[in-house]
């Protein structure tokens, strides 16, 4: 029996003892692109859309509710055009009440002024002192101030009363509409857009690395998406000099030879000659990833596993992604699914080609 207990107890062990094989993680396919030596070229393409040289966010003078709105998005408009209006009661009530506080401050100003010359009479005739007609006078002195600033205030409530009608300072177009009638609106508070007729502009960000290659002035190639088969002539008008939210800068390139066919808000790209660094290299736009709080790409080495390289993103283009980083001539990186991986993961490689997927 008690041999029995012993092969038992042995059994156990060598059953605790032995662990089941770790299972190997499978190869998984995935999409290489090897970076190619001169890829990217110093002329730095980007996006941006077509803009007037002169916009300007239009509201009222005055707060008020908005009775009427005349225009709509897109339409065009001519200088003195009524573009929207508020309700004038309250405007006219004002008005109203001026007018009458001007006509008591002439009357005042008159009475005042009156008196002023009978006390001058009286004092030649010994009727009177000289301390009385000094009264009278600063009397009549202060009565034409109150009528001055009376005027004055009647002048503003009149002016008040003609801006409840919003009127196009200049030709131009409706770009954006932000109120509707009923609606209660504060003094200056922007009402329409008007981008006015004239010249033409493209908008275009560019990073911190490449500000300081940008100069107004640099001439420099313009192409609109809607027409690919044809090139405009620009030039640099203005480099902003501080970084918005983005972190990118405002570049102002201004069209040249703009015609009919440019329409505002179209689409367009532009060549920077000297706007991206040597060191960039062009990568498909799938291959970068967020690797912590580093942006990076997996790269691929001899034994078929990636390991993350980081990078700065130098430039997003239509065909990809311009990045620079530790990636020479040859290095082969992740196109596609580069969320999917991990460090040390084991791939089967597969050869990228534009508009390839997995």
């Amino acid at each position: 029996m008690r041999n029995l207990i012993t092969i038992s107890v042995l059994l156990l062990a060598l059953s605790a003892c032995s662990r089941p094989a770790e299972q190997t993680e499978p190869a998984r396919p995935a999409l290489v692109y090897a970076v190619i030596a001169g890829n990217a070229a110093q002329i730095g393409v980007y996006a941006g859309e077509v803009h007037a040289r002169r916009e300007a966010d239009l509201g009222f003078r005055i707060g008020g509710k908005v009775t009427q709105r005349l225009v709509e998005l897109g339409s065009v408009v001519k200088p003195g055009e009524v573009l929207a209006r508020l309700d004038p009661q309250d405007a006219q009530l004002a008005a109203s009440q001026a007018r009458a506080e001007l006509a008591a401050a002439q009357s005042d100003a008159s009475n005042a002024r009156i008196e002023l010359e009978r006390a001058q009479k009286l004092v030649a005739q010994k009727f009177i002192s000289q301390s009385a007609l000094d009264t009278r006078r600063n009397a009549s002195q202060a009565a034409q101030a109150k009528l001055d600033a009376t005027r004055a205030q009647f002048g503003i409530a009149a002016n008040q009363s003609r801006y409840t009608a919003l009127t196009a300072d200049a030709a131009g177009v409706v770009t954006q509409v932000n109120v509707e009638p009923g609606q209660v609106v504060s003094a200056g508070q922007p009402v329409l857009r008007v981008a006015y007729a004239g010249d033409k502009e493209i908008h275009v960000r560019v990073g911190e690395a490449q500000i300081g290659q940008i100069q107004p002035g640099t001439p420099v190639q313009i192409k609109l998406w809607s027409a690919p088969g044809q090139l405009f002539a620009g030039k640099v008008r203005e480099v902003a000099p501080a970084a918005d939210a983005s972190r990118t800068y405002l570049i102002k390139v201004a069209l040249q030879q703009a015609d009919d066919r440019i329409k505002l808000g179209m689409s367009a790209s532009v060549a920077l000659p000297g706007a991206v660094m040597a060191s960039a290299v062009l990568l498909p736009a799938g291959a970068v990833f967020q690797h912590g709080a580093q942006t990076a790409v997996w790269v691929v080495n001899a034994q078929q596993q990636v390991s993350a390289v980081p990078v700065q993103i130098v430039q997003y283009r239509e065909d990809g992604v311009l990045a620079s980083g530790a990636l020479p001539t040859g290095s082969r990186v992740i196109a596609a699914g580069a969320h999917k991986l991990h460090d040390g993961q084991t791939i089967v490689p597969q050869p990228y080609t534009p508009g390839s997927r997995m």
